[in-house]
């Protein structure tokens, strides 16, 4: 085997590859030895039919499996010897090959680029605590209480209000005519909240036990029937009965109903609980800091294949995103971007193939991995998001193993910054609340705070930075 290379510009090498035609013989015969005992031919018994003969018959299609295999596995040698890590799938394009010919063909690769001096000991990173305050402590008893009123029956002459409970059943009907799941049973709503439909609680105020209500609204952008969405419908209820709240004191007796010895230990319980919700948004200001950081600091030319298939996955999801707010338009290929959109997707791209590229090297010179069972635990958290959809789910992965592996994307991502966080430069930061809401709300060139995508078609080569 003779390898030149021909060109190296930039990340992109060309080489040339010649395998003499009596290797490639070889090769065939070697097949040919492999599967002339099952070849059943006229007049032979198995496995002794003459080599000329199989050769004859079956050389042509036995050449076609060889030549497969042979650029497949030289590709992948070749590639190895010259220290060539590819970016993407090489591309390889036939010069000469047949009968007494040697094979030649060429083989276009891009490369990884090397980044160099990136010392995760030398990132500089800060660390928020935000302290719960004792006024968010009191708003979430406040709450609690709320959620835990007692209501007791109104008399029957009593009429609804605001913040009653109304229990009632409905048959609903759009232009006179029913619809699927058209009714309900003993549905209960606190009025003045507007929870049901908006519009619909109102209509119910004034009414009185074992009165029958028309209540007309127009159908939720949420309503499960997306057909019917906008349309007008007539809702015919019946009052089953009307509940008024009675206050729940807050109290050592209300903080045992959360398996509590007493409301000192509730408020602690609560002021806990708030700050591991700060920590989580904390954990995702901290986590785009530090890829904000990358950034800056990684300078290097990207690889174009995946540059071009990063744009495409944005720009199908910028163009998703217009299809869902166009009501005319069906066609996500009639969608267009505009030029502001088209430079978003761009930026967004680069900014997220570098990252990427940043996260790989850290993580392949520290060891990183996704073991399986970290796989499997991720996917197990998912499935709990969809009660009864578990054994569709396993067999959709089952039968799209790629889509499977996709999972790796962010477990491995988020592994990469936890090792960041315990080896960087760390600058402890106390924050107030109104501190963090306006560091989570700043403006930046992370995707979280540009168009949030809904497809997670990018996580094949990088994870969503």
């Amino acid at each position: 085997m003779k390898v030149n290379v021909i060109s190296a510009k930039g990340l992109e090498t060309n080489l040339n590859v010649v395998i003499d035609k009596k290797d490639l013989e070889k090769k065939i015969d070697q097949r040919l030895d492999e599967v002339k005992k099952d070849i059943n031919l006229k007049g032979f018994r198995p496995g002794k039919a003459p080599k000329e003969l199989l050769k004859k018959q079956f050389g042509q299609a036995l050449q076609g499996e060889v030549l497969e295999k042979v650029l497949q596995d030289t590709t992948v040698e070749v590639l190895k010897n010259k220290k060539i890590k590819p970016a993407s799938q090489p591309k390889i394009n036939i010069k000469s090959f047949g009968e007494n010919k040697n094979l030649e063909f060429d083989i276009i690769v891009e490369k990884f680029p090397e980044i160099k001096n990136l010392d995760v000991k030398k990132l500089k990173i800060k660390k928020y605590t935000v302290k719960s305050e004792k006024k968010d402590v009191e708003e979430r008893l406040k709450m609690l209480a709320e959620n835990s009123k007692k209501y007791l029956d109104k008399d029957k002459t009593s009429l609804a209000k605001n913040g009653d409970l109304v229990i009632f059943d409905y048959e609903a009907l759009i232009d006179g005519k029913e619809f699927e799941n058209n009714k309900g049973k003993n549905i209960q709503i606190i009025l003045g909240k507007d929870l049901f439909i908006p519009g619909f609680d109102k209509q119910l105020v004034g009414s009185k036990k074992d009165d029958k209500v028309n209540v007309t609204v127009n159908l939720p952008q949420n309503f499960p029937n997306k057909e019917l969405v906008g349309k007008k419908a007539l809702f015919k209820c019946d009052i089953n009965n009307i509940k008024y709240s009675v206050d729940q004191p807050i109290n050592d007796e209300f903080a045992k109903n959360f398996g509590v010895k007493d409301l000192n230990e509730l408020n602690k319980n609560i002021e806990s609980q708030i700050s591991n919700e700060y920590q989580n948004i904390t954990s995702q200001i901290e986590k785009k800091e530090i890829l904000d950081e990358l950034n800056k600091q990684v300078s290097v030319e990207l690889p174009k294949s995946l540059l071009n298939d990063e744009i495409n996955n944005i720009t199908q999801s910028f163009k998703f995103e217009k299809l869902q707010k166009n009501k005319k338009e069906k066609d996500i290929n009639k969608i267009n971007l505009d030029e502001d959109e088209k430079k978003q997707a761009l930026s967004l791209a680069k900014r997220r193939v570098k990252l990427a590229l940043a996260l790989n090297k850290i993580g392949d010179e520290n060891n990183i991995k996704v073991e399986n069972f970290e796989l499997e635990n991720e996917l197990n958290s998912q499935l709990r998001n969809y009660p009864g959809q578990e054994n569709n789910i396993r067999e959709y992965y089952k039968k799209n193993p790629n889509e499977y592996l996709k999972l790796k994307g962010p477990l491995f991502e988020n592994k990469v910054i936890n090792f960041i966080k315990k080896n960087a430069k760390i600058t402890e930061a106390n924050i107030t609340k109104e501190q963090l809401k306006k560091l989570f709300s700043s403006p930046d060139t992370s995707e979280t705070k540009q168009k949030k995508t809904k497809t997670q078609t990018s996580k094949k080569r990088s994870s969503k930075k």
